[in-house]
């Protein structure tokens, strides 16, 4: 049975619901209350706190196993029901749908988080890089978020178009049962299909590769290879800088680094402990985050972890959520410069 032949409003239905309240009223913890919230995801073993819930969207992602969806979705994957069954548990609850006499929940399989085959991911990264040259509207995607074909070039960026790859990597010498352990396909599908693929290197060899969506109304918005994720950047930090700046998203890095300073990207607002501990050895550290409340007590919490007197915070303009957004704006890098220069004073 499909949604039109189920006699409710869903999209009213949803309206009551909100995702957040489903998600922790089955059991998740979710930290913050700004517009991205996020906890351990419950489909499969994790310590970073990879499930994601967006306020806007009303929409659910996993940066560790991939999986996501609205909240009928989610109550589809925790109850192990059809979409009837998860649409008359909704209407039944004010909160979560209560488990009424239902066949025992499916086991969801994690997606295996795959073994990091540089020599392969280097190898794709090229067939990305490719794409990109031949991708007219993702370059000038690139462009409007500030984004220049120097820098580009630079920070090795591509584009993946979601077709060529695999016989790119075949031609290459790789296997298909190693093409498959990459994490880069599943079930057919190129895991970073209409995006621009950003690539974490040691030397010039890759070892992990996020993604972000060429469209707005694309869903997931954001993409990562399934496993740990790294501090974005760090291998690429000069070795004596006196300072480093911390963005908080893959795009808020892209622009601070194709500016040229010496950045790194936290890829959310959890595992700040991490971070910190990566960044033992950075003299000064500005904190850019977004300007929202988990923005801000992620910056609070990485600045009690590594010291006050080492860390400054980045306060954005007013109306300006993030880094990103100055990256549109001609005079954005200008602006972000006086914004350090204000810190770096008052700063303890």
């Amino acid at each position: 049975m499909t949604a039109a032949h189920i006699n409710v409003d869903i999209a009213a239905l949803k309206r009551r619901h909100q995702l957040g309240d489903v998600v922790e009223a089955a059991g998740v913890h979710l930290r913050g209350r700004g517009r991205v919230r996020q906890g351990l995801c419950p489909f499969h073993e994790e310590r970073e706190g990879s499930f994601t819930v967006y306020a806007d969207s009303q929409r659910w992602y996993c940066f560790g196993c991939g999986l996501g969806g609205d909240v009928l979705d989610f109550i589809q994957r925790s109850d192990g029901v059809d979409l009837p069954e998860a649409l008359r548990r909704l209407e039944a609850s004010s909160e979560r749908p209560a488990r009424l006499d239902a066949p025992a929940p499916r086991s969801v399989s994690p997606e295996p988080a795959p073994v990091r085959d540089t020599a392969l991911l280097t190898a794709a990264m090229s067939c990305y890089a490719r794409q990109l040259q031949l991708c007219e509207p993702a370059q000038a995607y690139l462009a409007s978020r500030g984004i220049s074909a120097e820098a580009a070039r630079r920070l090795a960026l591509g584009y993946s178009s979601g077709h060529g790859l695999h016989s790119w990597l075949t031609d290459a010498g790789f296997d298909g049962r190693r093409v498959l352990g990459s994490g880069l396909v599943s079930e057919g599908r190129e895991r970073f299909k209409g995006m621009i693929v950003v690539p974490e290197l040691s030397g010039s060899r890759v070892n992990w590769l996020a993604g972000r969506a060429l469209h707005p109304q694309a869903r997931p918005r954001f993409q990562a290879l399934p496993g740990a994720k790294p501090v974005l950047g760090l291998s690429r930090l000069p070795a004596a800088s006196p300072w480093i700046v911390v963005a908080e998203g893959l795009f808020d890095w892209l622009v601070l680094a194709g500016w040229g300073l010496p950045t790194v990207a936290a890829l959310g607002t959890q595992g700040m402990d991490r971070l910190a501990s990566s960044l033992q050895d950075q003299a000064r550290v500005f904190l850019a985050f977004d300007a929202d409340e988990a923005g801000g007590a992620a910056a609070n919490q990485f600045s009690d972890l590594l010291g006050h007197h080492r860390t400054a915070l980045v306060t954005l303009p007013r109306g300006v959520s993030d880094v990103g957004e100055l990256g549109r704006d001609p005079h954005g890098r200008a602006v972000f410069f006086s914004l350090l220069n204000r810190a770096a004073r008052t700063a303890p």
